[in-house]
């Protein structure tokens, strides 16, 4: 399966190269690297296929907003999911978890950026199985450095914790290391590699997650990606592997 899904990826991964050159006119990638914050609409359907053997998935389509101040480097903003599980019953469809979060981004030297993120994650969900029933706080921070030739790497730890909620739910305390190795073309598209690597200080178990990233600007202020990933290895098995789609507006207001 694994072989598989790198090779779809692959394959997906090349029209936007060569879309991209295409349409390209004196266009810049937006929004590739974690350091940059943006006023954006992004529409994002996907699907997490928890256990592909029984069937068992998540169906979503998420809606983002977030306003960006440039000159301060600062963004903040909601994302809004609409669900449909399967597999443990006969589909649940409905609202998800409605997501807030704000980032700030500085500069340690030329090529050498640090991010700070905070995300609150909201116990809205319409139904019990579409969400986990608390409040869920999660700090991050990151690191990131840019080469002349177009790529860059990008490190960070996140935290997750939930309190406050139905005391029957279940509790998520663990932490995750993400790496971002990138590339973005003068012709306006870009490629990530996302390996992540999970830790539950409850319990010890650990997930290594690998995604892949690729998408491409279209006339200046809007953006198209496709993200598929898979488990690699660990106990803390979050999902057997995802795929999503996206487009992204930029500086709408």
């Amino acid at each position: 399966m694994i072989k598989k899904i790198f090779t779809v990826s692959c394959l997906l991964v090349l029209p936007f190269a060569c879309f991209g050159g295409l349409i390209s006119d004196d266009i810049s990638v937006k929004g590739a690297k974690p350091s940059e914050n943006y006023t954006t609409l992004e529409f994002n359907p996907g699907q997490d296929v928890i256990n592909d053997t029984h069937g068992i998935s998540s169906t979503f389509l998420t809606t983002k907003f977030y306003y960006g101040f440039r000159e301060s480097k600062h963004d903040f903003g909601i994302e809004i999911p609409l669900l449909r599980n399967e597999g443990n019953n006969d589909g649940v469809n409905g609202l998800g978890d409605i997501l807030l979060g704000t980032n700030y981004t500085g500069n340690i030297s030329k090529h050498v950026l640090y991010g700070l993120q905070l995300e609150l994650k909201t116990p809205t969900a319409s139904k019990t199985e579409l969400g986990c029933g608390r409040f869920e706080i999660s700090p991050a921070a990151f690191l990131e450095y840019s080469f002349l030739d177009g790529f860059f790497v990008a490190g960070g730890l996140k935290y997750y914790h939930t309190f406050w909620g139905d005391s029957d739910r279940a509790t998520t305390n663990k932490l995750r290391l993400r790496t971002n190795f990138g590339y973005i073309s003068p012709t306006d598209w870009w490629v990530i590699i996302d390996p992540k690597y999970y830790f539950n200080l409850e319990n010890g178990k650990k997930e290594i997650y690998l995604e892949f990233e690729g998408g491409f600007m279209f006339r200046g202020n809007v953006a198209f990606y496709l993200k598929p990933g898979f488990h690699v290895a660990g106990a803390l098995h979050s999902k057997d592997w995802n795929m999503q789609i996206g487009v992204k507006f930029f500086d709408l207001i």
